[in-house]
């Protein structure tokens, strides 16, 4: 099963097959641990997984050693990405093909002298080789409701506060990565629901990823102007962070940090910079020192029914080899699937309390989309009954109340978190954002077609 963009592509996934290409490479050159480092990385940040999915690496190398890559593609095609990614790394990595006239191979021609596969998107496990169905894999996205805040004692938010923001210095360094990797770190640092944890990140603009929530990837480091009471200018920052940044940053203005409420996220960081340096002085002077920063770009807000159609449409899912539940307004309850429009969780055969996958069947164009779990249960409840979704702004304390069973995708909370730095309290079943303006939340009501 794959996730792509809508609208939908005709290619026939029948006519892709898996094929190798084979190289030569020496460890006193490049090690293969180091090699398999590079390339996944490569990958990565490129997002050509979709074309190269995993490497061999031959077994017990020890002068000279080969190594092979899997692409899918047509007819033994390369596809135009690959053929870049082979250019630009050759000099390197990709110098000495196996067989200069015609470096193809199938599987089992070079089984016999490769070990385990690995997976370019987690390139610290290797995977066995297995003949089985592609399924999706575990997706980021797949959240159940909760709204669960016992109180907290202040020293419990301050160790909170320091763990979430050493997690996003270590997110900095590395840049980007699989879900997979996210999540292992996570509970490797006692962050507990690494799931929620990555949704706040995202929230607070220091993070986004892909589509199926497969990859993340760390914003850089950029500064948001907000109104200031004492009328100075006054940035929030976003993106990546490290002591040695901040220490630099400091140098140039001042810096305060504010706990987010619970201390679930990483602090928010104001900066207030002196009237006698203009901002390209600041970006200037960073630059000197390294760094590069810019000002926040501005995000186009999307109605709510370009937001939907934007969403990754879901290919080869079959609900009959689950137990599914389904949406009713309130609760999800036990469905037998009859193409009914709806939002569904998906549940594995075998006695499991959490819903493996949760995913939106539109009717009229028989597709199932992905998208995150708030979004999606908004979508719900607005196709039921649209009047039924409404928020409550108090202009003089510019805050902003929405109901939690209402929480709005994550596209709409993130301008209003964004726009102070600061994730929502919550009261009873109430979800409360600070520091929101008149204009975004007429704009916000405007583009979601809700009564606020």
């Amino acid at each position: 099963m794959q996730s792509r963009r809508t609208p939908r592509n005709t290619q026939n996934r029948s006519q892709i097959q898996r094929w190798y290409m084979g190289f030569k490479q020496k460890t006193g050159k490049v090690k293969p641990t180091k090699l398999l480092e590079v390339i996944s990385r490569e990958i990565q940040t490129r997002n050509l997984s979709r074309y190269l999915p995993i490497m061999r690496i031959e077994k017990s190398p020890k002068g000279e050693y080969y190594f092979f890559l899997a692409i899918e593609s047509k007819g033994f095609e390369i596809p135009h990405e690959i053929a870049k990614l082979l250019k630009e790394l050759k000099d390197i990595y990709f110098k000495l093909p196996v067989d200069k006239t015609r470096n193809c191979f199938e599987l089992e021609q070079i089984k016999p002298m490769v070990g385990n596969a690995h997976d370019v998107t987690d390139y610290t496990n290797p995977i066995p080789y297995r003949s089985q169905t592609r399924t999706i894999s575990e997706s980021s996205l797949t959240l159940s409701d909760s709204n669960q805040t016992q109180p907290l004692d202040q020293e419990r938010i301050n160790n909170l506060s320091k763990n979430h923001e050493h997690f996003l210095y270590w997110l900095s360094a590395v840049g980007s990565g699989a879900w997979e990797l996210f999540r292992k770190t996570c509970e490797i640092l006692g962050l507990v629901e690494p799931k929620r944890v990555l949704r706040r990140l995202k929230l607070l603009g220091h993070i986004t990823t892909s589509g199926n929530g497969s990859k993340w990837q760390v914003n850089p480091p950029s500064l948001l102007e907000i109104q200031s009471e004492n009328g100075d200018r006054t940035f929030i920052l976003h993106g990546q962070r490290s002591i040695k940044f901040l220490n630099t940053f400091r140098t140039f203005g001042f810096l305060e940090t504010c706990n987010q409420p619970r201390g679930e996220a990483p602090p928010c960081i104001y900066f207030r910079l002196p009237s006698e340096i203009g901002y390209e002085t600041l970006t200037q002077r960073m630059q000197e020192q390294g760094y590069s920063i810019t000002l926040t770009p501005f995000r186009n807000i999307p109605d709510i029914a370009t937001w939907y159609s934007n969403l990754l449409v879901v290919q080869g899912l079959l609900p009959y080899k689950f137990r599914l539940k389904k949406f009713n307004g309130q609760d999800f309850i036990d469905y037998t699937f009859q193409r009914e429009t709806g939002f569904y969780q998906f549940f594995s055969q075998d006695i499991d309390s959490h819903p493996q996958y949760t995913f939106f069947y539109d009717q009229d164009s028989d597709q199932w989309v992905q998208g995150d779990w708030y979004g999606l249960r908004f979508w719900a409840i607005y196709q039921m009954n649209q009047g039924n979704l409404c928020a409550y702004y108090s202009e003089e304390n510019n805050t902003l109340c929405v109901l939690f069973s209402h929480r709005w995708a994550e596209v709409y909370e993130t301008h209003l978190v964004m726009s102070s730095g600061v994730l929502p309290r919550y009261e009873s079943d109430t979800l409360i954002y600070q520091g929101i303006s008149t204009d975004l939340v007429n704009e916000l009501s405007q583009k979601l077609n809700i009564s606020i």
